[in-house]
């Protein structure tokens, strides 16, 4: 007996069923090489040659950061190792896409003056890590690898904190990463200030127990005429009245900033990175005020203002 139109009709559609299968694993094989190839194209453009900044890192040639980076990932976060174009500064990596997101990291960086004993550090896989905002940019953070030393800067923007437990086998305590940064003193603590007396303490005794976000800080070991505020964070504004003029204020005026009733001076050895140093000048006593450069137009104008309520005006070109 032939077959019957049913079972024709049935044999043609498992063909037809089959070579639909077929077409469509083909389909899915294709897709994946050219998503597989792009991705190869996309990781080769990312590796090519980058340029970075020279900034100034006291440790960056120091043989532990050598070693440091050759034992890098690949890979970190999902972005890929790109190579350095010359002049490469030393110590230093970056990882990237195509869209030229980026993670970079330098070995033998400054301890960073937020690394004091009110710093709030974290702990991943075993590294010790500072969270620092940068000042110009609040979409750039650095995270600062604090528990062994050369101290290691990692930047990107702060999405990207999953790298610190991808770079961690790299810097663990048992690499030979084992002396540890001391910690930087408070800002001011350590200024000489041989005009604190009751002025001060009267000018002290009228500052506000919150400022900027942050809580007055209260049995801290700093000298008399100095108090210090800090969030939960570690983030700190530290001030101190009865200071000595500032350093560097009779080589230049280029540093004054008026704000309300007070003329400031950015004491540009007393600033760095994300944080600046600033004196109230021609009042009956000076008071300096150590705070994050992006925070200064919110917290100085509070200050002038209690600064000019509490000291008298002793400069002849100020008074009204």
């Amino acid at each position: 007996m032939g077959d019957t139109p049913e079972s024709e009709n049935m044999v043609q559609a498992q063909g037809n069923r089959r070579n639909a299968a077929i077409a469509l694993i083909i389909a899915i094989v294709l897709t994946l090489g050219i998503i597989v190839a792009a991705k190869v194209v996309q990781d080769k453009q990312a590796s090519n040659p980058v340029a970075l900044s020279s900034p100034d890192m006291p440790d960056n040639n120091a043989p532990e950061c050598a070693e440091l980076l050759g034992r890098l990932p690949e890979r970190v976060d999902g972005l890929v190792r790109a190579e350095l174009a010359d002049p490469a500064p030393a110590g230093a990596a970056v990882w990237r896409d195509v869209e030229d997101h980026r993670i970079t990291l330098r070995c033998g960086a400054p301890v960073p003056t937020q690394y004091n004993e009110l710093a709030k550090t974290q702990n991943v896989d075993g590294v010790k890590w500072l969270r620092v905002v940068d000042a110009a940019d609040e979409n750039l953070v650095t995270w600062f690898a604090v528990g062994r030393s050369p101290v290691v800067a990692v930047t990107s923007d702060p999405t990207r904190e999953d790298a610190l437990k991808e770079l961690a086998e790299s810097l663990r305590p048992d690499t030979e990463f084992t002396k540890k940064p001391e910690l930087s003193p408070i800002p001011l603590s350590d200024a000489k200030a041989p005009h604190n007396d009751k002025l001060c303490k009267s000018f002290i005794a009228a500052l506000p127990k919150e400022l900027g976000g942050r809580k007055l800080v209260d049995g801290l070991d700093v000298p008399d005429g100095m108090v210090v505020w800090s969030d939960d964070n570690g983030d700190i504004v530290s001030l101190r009245c009865g200071l000595e003029e500032p350093t560097s204020y009779a080589d230049t005026t280029e540093q004054l900033t008026q704000v309300n009733d007070i003329v400031w001076f950015n004491e540009p050895t007393m600033s760095a990175g994300t944080t600046s140093a600033w004196y109230a000048m021609g009042r009956e006593r000076y008071v300096a005020v150590d705070l994050p450069v992006s925070e200064g137009a919110q917290i100085m104008p509070l200050l002038s203002d209690i600064i000019a309520s509490n000291l008298k005006n002793i400069s002849p070109s100020e008074e009204k």
